[in-house]
């Protein structure tokens, strides 16, 4: 998994420095975000280019014409067909979260996944994300689902920061302090 992640981040490294050469960043990560849908939702292309007998320039040839079909440029094309080439779709998915990450960064921003026991408004997003931001010390997006296993609250992740407003967390902390004394 480690070494997936690597060769993922220096795939994603090699893209986004080209795409930034063609002031392209948006649309290579929306592009790239399209073949992925494609692959997901295509259970036997998936299959197809899993398997290690077919030969590289094969698979590069069918991504192609799925990423010509979808209209991506010629950088996330060649892209797709390198990735195909050299049997590494299964990173594809890692490769794009990658890029997107490198993305977040230029911009100054980071992503915080948050669970919450009910779905959140737009007016308690956007002020957790201010909240956030001031921990994060940059910008935050959001990235919210519900968690019926929570009580009530919620619980944001930025990177390896976790940050517990959960009423489940608030009882644990209420239960370690009555324990201790």
């Amino acid at each position: 998994m480690r070494q997936q992640e690597a060769t993922a981040r220096r795939y994603a490294k090699a893209l986004f420095g080209v795409a930034r050469e063609a002031g392209r960043l948006d649309a290579v990560g929306d592009e790239l975000a399209r073949v992925l849908e494609v692959l997901a939702a295509e259970r036997r292309l998936q299959e197809f280019l899993s398997r290690p007998w077919i030969k590289g320039a094969t698979k590069k040839s069918v991504t192609l014409g799925v990423a010509e079909q979808l209209g991506c440029s010629p950088l996330v094309r060649d892209f797709v067909g390198l990735v195909a080439q050299r049997g590494r779709t299964d990173h594809l998915a890692e490769m794009a979260r990658a890029y997107g990450k490198l993305l977040d960064a230029e911009r100054g921003q980071v992503r915080a996944q948050v669970r919450s026991a009910v779905a959140l408004g737009e007016a308690e997003r956007r002020q957790l994300a201010a909240r956030l931001a001031r921990i994060a010390g940059k910008e935050v997006l959001v990235e919210a689902r519900v968690d019926t296993s929570l009580l009530g609250g919620f619980v944001a992740q930025i990177g390896s920061l976790v940050v517990d407003g959960s009423l489940d967390g608030q009882l644990a902390r209420l239960r370690e302090r009555l324990v201790r004394g």
